[in-house]
């Protein structure tokens, strides 16, 4: 399995869990009722639509609706959209970089204090207002030196470059 692949499994699980993996895994070749996945697989027709639903808020899956002539009721024939996995993991990648970029600046300007007990982190300035003293708990606060995580955060975004260039 590719490196993009297991990535693209592990946002399907997160967003669309278990069912949500389950439904891509199934590689349907034509498009399928929320009823007929359900009765397909196995598994409440609720928990399927959930699952569908997410896989489209991310653009992976596509619905049209028809009424059923019978019973009047609209129904919603679902298509996996495969092709778009690189688009979307291109998109979320770089939406997971854009935030670690911020976090870097934002680190990068500012000082911070950690309280001795890990009860809270604050600005330089409100560590002075507080007189370096933890409101919850009433321990030192203590300078957090930020260089190691930081180089941690630029790894993080260095690999993040590496996998949107192999797509």
């Amino acid at each position: 399995m590719s490196r993009a692949e297991e990535l693209i499994r592990e946002l399907i699980d997160r967003v669309a869990g278990e069912v949500g993996l389950i439904i891509w895994d199934m590689r349907p070749r034509e498009e399928l009722t929320d009823e007929e996945m359900s009765i397909i697989l196995g598994i409440e027709i609720n928990e399927v639509r959930r699952a569908l639903f997410a896989l489209y808020e991310l653009g992976l899956a596509e619905y049209r609706r028809k009424r059923d002539e019978d019973t009047g009721w609209i129904e919603y024939y679902w298509r996996i959209k495969y092709d778009k996995q690189k688009d979307v993991l291109r998109r979320e990648l770089e939406k997971v970089k854009r935030k670690l970029e911020e976090k870097v600046q934002y680190e990068s300007e500012n000082i911070h204090y950690m309280c001795e007990n890990g009860c809270v982190k604050v600005r330089y300035e409100e560590a002075m207002e507080l007189n370096f003293t933890c409101p919850r708990c009433g321990g030192r606060l203590e300078y957090l030196d930020v260089t190691e995580a930081l180089d941690k955060i630029r790894e993080e975004i260095k690999k993040i470059d590496e996998i949107i260039a192999e797509l």
